[in-house]
């Protein structure tokens, strides 16, 4: 009698952490997370990062003995820029894209703030390696896809109980560690809606004692009924203040 192999965990891998930080002078930093899960057979990144971390995506998966073409899956959580732009270099990958979320970006006119256009016509353009998700539905094996609107009106966030500890992937529905512990939220289209997105991910977190990966901070966890990030959070950042004096530290955390 044959028996039934137990499929294989996720490992969880930061490839960039995000950064909750924004400018008065030059708008949001967009410094998003951005997670690999590998099973030895898939590996998924949730969103796809900024074009300026084309190099820090390089030199994370060169650390852990990967390529670009070795990505299976990319997993978008919602239609911004910083969550989009380098989707075209996984050149193996089927990209998923939420049909609601997408099908709303391209009815926004250009210069909608925030919205990627060429990127939303090239989503909508292609027929291969692009493919529709909705909420509710299994994605790929263990990863599931969950409504959370807010954000964005079809913002989607993932969970899978199939790594080492349960994941929330939550993409920008809950941006920070403010976020998640006060439900006060900056940057929605729809705060009703974004404050029931995190009471639902919040219930999510306890009742799974799951691991909630915002999108512009580090990892967080609710510890008797207190929200607090896994790990210190810090941004390294240098400036060049006058003609004559070196590169200086101005680094955050």
């Amino acid at each position: 009698m044959q028996t039934q192999q137990t499929p294989a965990r996720y490992v969880a891998h930061p490839l960039v952490e995000g950064f909750p930080g924004k400018s008065a002078s030059h708008g949001a930093f967009g410094w998003s997370s951005l997670w690999l899960l590998d099973d030895g057979t898939r590996r998924v990144l949730i969103d796809a990062g900024q074009p300026a971390y084309i190099p820090l995506i390089h030199e994370s998966l060169d650390r852990l003995g990967l390529a670009s073409a070795d990505i299976t899956d990319v997993l978008l959580t919602h239609m911004h820029w910083d969550h989009v732009a380098n989707f075209t270099m996984f050149q193996n990958a089927v990209t998923w894209v939420g049909e609601q979320e997408l099908a709303w970006a391209a009815e926004q006119p250009a210069g909608t703030k925030f919205i990627p256009d060429l990127h939303v016509q090239e989503l909508m353009r292609r027929t291969e390696g692009v493919e529709r998700m909705r909420e509710g539905q299994e994605v790929l094996p263990g990863i599931h896809a969950i409504a959370a609107p807010g954000h964005t009106p079809h913002h989607l966030a993932f969970f899978t109980d199939r790594a080492e500890n349960s994941l929330v992937f939550a993409g920008d529905s809950v941006k920070n560690i403010h976020e998640l512990a006060t439900s006060h939220v900056d940057s929605t289209m729809d705060e009703d809606a974004s404050v029931r997105t995190i009471d639902r991910l919040r219930s999510l977190m306890t009742d799974t004692d799951a691991t909630l990966l915002p999108g512009h901070d580090v990892g967080l966890s609710i510890i008797d009924r207190e929200v607090q990030r896994l790990r210190e959070q810090r941004a390294q950042i240098s400036f060049f203040a006058d003609a004559l004096s070196p590169e200086s530290d101005r680094s955050i955390g």
